[in-house]
């Protein structure tokens, strides 16, 4: 019967987390933005992160500002299908998150930082 429901309860998206797909380095990203990550995969869907940590050379050549939260593993962009309206809400929202934005190519950005967005 337990395994019966295990089951049935394992099959449904409601008890499983929707995937965090990480195409950059996780091991240094905070423990607090790996929370964020996986709860807008529960609520949006899976989520592609796209950029972590980067070095100098790497952050200029990306456009990233010379005091990105990058360069020091402290931000994270990345991609999820879902109302851009009802990410970027959550994401102001959430304690968690420090700095925020959407940017045009449709990915997020969120850091460690004080609460902005741009």
């Amino acid at each position: 019967m337990l395994v019966a429901v295990a089951m049935l309860l394992g099959s449904c998206a409601l008890f499983r987390p929707a995937p965090v797909q990480w195409n950059d380095t996780s091991w240094c990203v905070p423990p607090r933005l790996k929370v964020v990550l996986r709860q807008v995969a529960r609520r949006y869907g899976p989520v592609k992160v796209h950029s972590t940590h980067r070095w100098p050379l790497e952050n200029r050549l990306k456009g990233g500002k010379p005091r990105s939260y990058h360069l020091t593993c402290r931000a994270v962009d990345f991609s999820v299908r879902g109302d851009p309206g009802g990410v970027l809400e959550f994401l102001r929202h959430n304690r968690r998150v420090g700095g925020y934005a959407r940017y045009p190519q449709g990915f997020y950005h969120i850091d460690t930082g004080p609460k902005r967005t741009w």
